[in-house]
């Protein structure tokens, strides 16, 4: 009987382990995605932004310019009219206070991303991102962000 409830305590432990294990494994990919994405934006990039996006009809993006936009083809457009000069920014990219609510093959987030100019002047975006799982990579499917007001 005391071996029994050993064993099952032992299981119990090393079920939440694993449970543990794979969170901080999911968190860290879609990090990865929203901060590649990010730099991929910066780098002028629009195929690169694009591909952390699912290629789904579902996908949406809101942004300031050039606006909203709803389906992968209508986002990819907007992408590529945006960076269609290539310049690249020179602005280095902080992010911080993550916010994670991972339910099985879907994910949100909320987080801040700063930008700092070479003058060191920066701007702040509050950022949510809506994430699933495809063929077992995180993509996004909605990306919305709004700059920080002063108060």
């Amino acid at each position: 009987m005391k071996c029994q409830r050993y064993f099952l305590l032992l299981m119990l432990l090393v079920s939440s382990t694993i449970g543990f294990a794979q969170r901080k494994t999911d968190e860290l990919a879609i990090r990865a995605v929203l901060e590649g994405h990010s730099v991929a934006c910066l780098d002028a990039d629009a195929d690169k932004a694009v591909s952390y996006y699912a290629h789904s009809p579902y996908v949406a993006t809101a942004f300031s310019e050039p606006g909203y936009h709803r389906g992968y083809d209508a986002v990819a457009a907007a992408y590529r009219k945006e960076f269609a000069n290539g310049q690249k920014s020179p602005d280095k990219l902080t992010t911080k206070a993550y916010r994670y609510r991972i339910v099985g093959k879907a994910a949100f987030v909320t987080y801040i991303e700063t930008y700092t100019k070479p003058d060191g002047t920066s701007r702040t975006s509050h950022k949510a991102g809506y994430l699933e799982k495809e063929n077992g990579r995180w993509k996004l499917i909605g990306n919305f962000w709004i700059p920080e007001q002063a108060l």
